[in-house]
């Protein structure tokens, strides 16, 4: 990675004119001499990042995305983006639709500019899906375990080289049971004494989180074993879903890959069942679906009956820390951000124990392995 900090003390980091003086540095002038325009609501859904200033630029008519990660702690260490550009690589040989960054003049995926990690990638055009038709939902299925079948097959060379890139301080796995308990014995109660619309939205938030202990603590001390360890995305939320915009059922991009880690691969499996249970039309449609899921996935081996359990506490224990970490923003840090609610309602806990029962409910011959439910695995 380029690192060019400094380099432009005249502007404010993350405007417009910066951001064009930071292109036309490092990408050249083609880039740097239109307009950036921020980025804000697309499809009907604000980008759900608070950490990234987002700006789309144009070159020679083709609209690209400037992604500049305002928060220092958020971004990965320098050796972390070539290995995310191969591995990209590696998923788009497998038929994932990603975006692979556009290299800078010095043929390196990102920059360091003023000591904010900068990069360009193609902007497809695409939207998220906050309550996916069932059509919708089956094909993120369908992405979503290509995604995991590209990953599980990436060189052990390449992920050798990445096991040892921490996540950012932002998205480490702290200890979700002093988490917990934080939240229930000293949080919550704060968070009710408040007479204001934000009590409300972390006291929601924080009571959902103590009535899933049950589910939280399933399975909690059995350890994963080595076969589960791999690449992972680790955020595979319906917002890194796009969706053709003409509403037929394809996924055109599957975004964000910026919390690759060496981990649990069930994880990813556990957000494609969970974007995969937002299915709109009610409690039949979810059924179908998420028995949709097991199906394709335990049909190309990727998913075992046994794992099925581990699916929803493991989503859940990832999400404790980030719940609680929002709740002390609000109750503590009186850092009252829009962003909040949409998270809460990302990760809320009543929901997933939902999905949780549903998943280690499931009939086993609730949805025939038929042709036409393996043709997405071929």
């Amino acid at each position: 990675m380029s690192d060019s900090t400094g380099d432009s003390p005249g502007s404010p980091v993350g405007g417009a004119e910066w951001v064009s003086e930071v292109l036309a540095r490092h990408w050249g002038p083609e880039l740097g001499t239109g307009t950036p325009t921020p980025l804000g609501v697309r499809g009907g859904e604000r980008p759900l990042s608070h950490t990234a200033g987002l700006w789309e630029i144009r070159r020679q008519g083709v609209p690209y995305l400037f992604k500049v990660q305002l928060d220092r702690q958020a971004a990965r260490a320098p050796r972390f983006y070539p290995l995310k550009q191969q591995v990209l690589g590696h998923c788009a040989a497998f038929g994932v639709p990603v975006a692979p960054a556009v290299p800078a003049r010095d043929g390196t995926p990102a920059v360091w500019a003023d000591g904010h990690v900068c990069e360009v990638i193609p902007l497809v055009a695409g939207s998220a899906a906050v309550e996916p038709t069932s059509a919708q939902a089956e094909a993120i299925i369908r992405a979503g375990l290509t995604v995991r079948h590209a990953l599980d097959s990436v060189p052990v060379s390449l992920t050798d080289e990445l096991a040892p890139v921490a996540l950012p301080e932002l998205v480490a796995e702290p200890d979700w049971r002093r988490a917990l308990a934080d939240a229930e014995q000293r949080l919550l109660p704060l968070a009710l004494r408040r007479s204001d619309r934000w009590g409300r939205v972390a006291a929601n938030a924080l009571e959902a989180l103590v009535a899933a202990r049950p589910v939280l603590e399933a399975a909690a001390d059995e350890p994963a074993p080595p076969a589960r360890r791999a690449v992972v995305h680790g955020d595979l939320h319906y917002h890194h879903f796009l969706l053709d915009e003409q509403r037929r059922p394809d996924v055109v991009a599957v975004l964000d890959f910026d919390n690759l880690h060496v981990g649990d691969r069930l994880l990813d499996l556990a957000w494609v069942a969970d974007t995969a249970g937002r299915v709109g039309g009610g409690r039949v449609a979810m059924e179908r679906t998420l028995y949709s899921f097991i199906a394709r996935a335990s049909a190309s081996g990727l998913l075992t009956q046994a794992d099925t359990r581990l699916l929803m506490p493991l989503l859940m224990r990832q999400a404790v820390p980030v719940i609680v970490d929002i709740a002390k923003d609000i109750l503590e840090r009186d850092i009252l951000s829009p962003h909040w609610p949409a998270y809460f309602a990302l990760l809320h806990p009543t929901r997933r124990v939902r999905l949780h029962r549903l998943l280690t409910t499931a009939p086993v011959d609730v949805l025939p392995l038929n042709d036409t439910v393996l043709a997405g695995n071929r």
